[in-house]
Protein backbone atom coordinates (compact mmCIF):
# COMPACT_ATOMS: atom_id res chain seq x y z
CA UNK A 1 0.00 0.00 0.00
CA UNK A 2 1.07 3.84 -0.87
CA UNK A 3 1.37 6.76 1.25
CA UNK A 4 1.07 9.81 -0.28
CA UNK A 5 1.19 13.04 0.62
CA UNK A 6 -1.80 15.82 1.51
CA UNK A 7 -1.96 17.77 -1.50
CA UNK A 8 -4.34 20.02 0.00
CA UNK A 9 -1.40 20.77 2.93
CA UNK A 10 1.33 21.11 0.72
CA UNK A 11 -0.71 23.79 -1.35
CA UNK A 12 -1.64 25.16 1.79
CA UNK A 13 2.14 25.10 3.00
CA UNK A 14 3.88 26.53 -0.68
CA UNK A 15 0.87 29.39 -0.52
CA UNK A 16 1.82 30.27 2.85
CA UNK A 17 5.10 30.12 2.27
CA UNK A 18 4.48 32.66 -0.62
CA UNK A 19 2.89 35.29 1.84
CA UNK A 20 -0.83 34.47 1.20
CA UNK A 21 -3.13 33.49 4.11
CA UNK A 22 -4.39 29.89 3.37
CA UNK A 23 -6.53 27.53 5.36
CA UNK A 24 -7.77 24.28 4.73
CA UNK A 25 -10.60 25.05 7.87
CA UNK A 26 -12.78 28.22 6.99
CA UNK A 27 -14.21 29.76 9.79
CA UNK A 28 -17.04 32.54 9.95
CA UNK A 29 -14.62 34.61 11.65
CA UNK A 30 -11.85 34.02 9.07
CA UNK A 31 -13.92 36.26 6.71
CA UNK A 32 -13.83 39.75 8.82
CA UNK A 33 -12.76 41.38 5.27
CA UNK A 34 -8.97 40.56 5.32
CA UNK A 35 -8.07 38.63 1.64
CA UNK A 36 -8.20 34.57 2.71
CA UNK A 37 -7.24 31.42 0.36
CA UNK A 38 -9.31 28.23 1.20
CA UNK A 39 -8.36 24.85 -0.26
CA UNK A 40 -10.44 22.00 -0.19
CA UNK A 41 -9.95 18.10 -0.95
CA UNK A 42 -13.01 16.95 -3.70
CA UNK A 43 -11.13 13.55 -4.69
CA UNK A 44 -8.96 12.37 -7.14
CA UNK A 45 -7.51 9.48 -8.99
CA UNK A 46 -4.68 7.03 -8.57
CA UNK A 47 -3.48 4.71 -11.32
CA UNK A 48 -0.29 2.69 -9.74
CA UNK A 49 1.73 4.45 -8.47
CA UNK A 50 0.63 8.20 -9.19
CA UNK A 51 -2.23 10.07 -7.78
CA UNK A 52 -3.74 13.04 -8.95
CA UNK A 53 -6.17 14.97 -6.22
CA UNK A 54 -8.18 17.57 -7.01
CA UNK A 55 -8.28 20.85 -5.29
CA UNK A 56 -10.81 23.77 -4.98
CA UNK A 57 -9.46 26.92 -4.31
CA UNK A 58 -11.85 29.54 -2.59
CA UNK A 59 -10.62 33.06 -2.50
CA UNK A 60 -12.36 35.83 -0.54
CA UNK A 61 -11.81 39.58 -1.26
CA UNK A 62 -13.25 42.89 -0.93
CA UNK A 63 -14.49 43.50 -4.75
CA UNK A 64 -14.49 42.17 -7.64
CA UNK A 65 -11.40 43.19 -8.83
CA UNK A 66 -9.30 42.26 -5.43
CA UNK A 67 -11.09 39.21 -5.72
CA UNK A 68 -10.28 38.19 -9.37
CA UNK A 69 -6.40 39.52 -8.90
CA UNK A 70 -6.03 37.24 -5.58
CA UNK A 71 -7.20 34.29 -7.59
CA UNK A 72 -4.77 34.88 -10.69
CA UNK A 73 -1.98 35.46 -8.27
CA UNK A 74 -2.72 32.22 -6.56
CA UNK A 75 -3.12 30.37 -9.96
CA UNK A 76 0.22 32.06 -10.41
CA UNK A 77 2.04 30.77 -7.10
CA UNK A 78 1.07 26.99 -8.00
CA UNK A 79 1.44 26.49 -11.73
CA UNK A 80 4.43 25.29 -14.11
CA UNK A 81 6.87 23.83 -11.07
CA UNK A 82 7.22 21.28 -8.47
CA UNK A 83 5.81 22.12 -4.95
CA UNK A 84 8.39 21.19 -2.50
CA UNK A 85 6.83 21.49 1.19
CA UNK A 86 7.51 20.18 4.69
CA UNK A 87 4.21 18.34 3.94
CA UNK A 88 5.62 17.00 0.77
CA UNK A 89 6.01 17.04 -2.95
CA UNK A 90 3.99 17.81 -5.61
CA UNK A 91 5.06 17.40 -8.57
CA UNK A 92 3.16 19.45 -10.43
CA UNK A 93 -0.21 21.39 -10.62
CA UNK A 94 -2.40 21.74 -13.27
CA UNK A 95 -5.68 24.11 -13.84
CA UNK A 96 -9.09 21.87 -14.39
CA UNK A 97 -11.61 24.86 -13.98
CA UNK A 98 -10.10 29.04 -13.97
CA UNK A 99 -10.73 31.43 -11.28
CA UNK A 100 -14.42 31.78 -11.93
CA UNK A 101 -16.73 34.38 -9.93
CA UNK A 102 -19.19 32.63 -7.40
CA UNK A 103 -22.56 34.21 -5.73
CA UNK A 104 -21.91 34.79 -1.95
CA UNK A 105 -24.11 35.97 0.29
CA UNK A 106 -22.06 39.37 1.21
CA UNK A 107 -22.14 42.95 0.87
CA UNK A 108 -18.30 43.37 1.17
CA UNK A 109 -16.70 40.20 -0.46
CA UNK A 110 -16.28 38.91 -3.53
CA UNK A 111 -15.67 34.80 -3.86
CA UNK A 112 -13.79 33.23 -6.62
CA UNK A 113 -13.42 29.60 -7.26
CA UNK A 114 -11.05 27.70 -9.35
CA UNK A 115 -10.09 23.76 -9.56
CA UNK A 116 -6.81 22.21 -9.94
CA UNK A 117 -5.49 18.85 -10.60
CA UNK A 118 -2.21 18.11 -8.07
CA UNK A 119 0.03 15.07 -9.00
CA UNK A 120 1.68 13.11 -6.65
CA UNK A 121 3.47 9.91 -6.19
CA UNK A 122 4.12 7.93 -3.27
CA UNK A 123 6.56 9.15 -0.06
Amino acid sequence: MFVFPDAAKCVKAELEAVGFDATLQLNPEDLDGREIVHIKDIGGTEQSVFRTDRLTVDVYAQGRTAAKDLAEAVRAALLDRPLDTPDGVVDSVKVDVVPTKEEFPSATLVKFTAIYRAETRPI
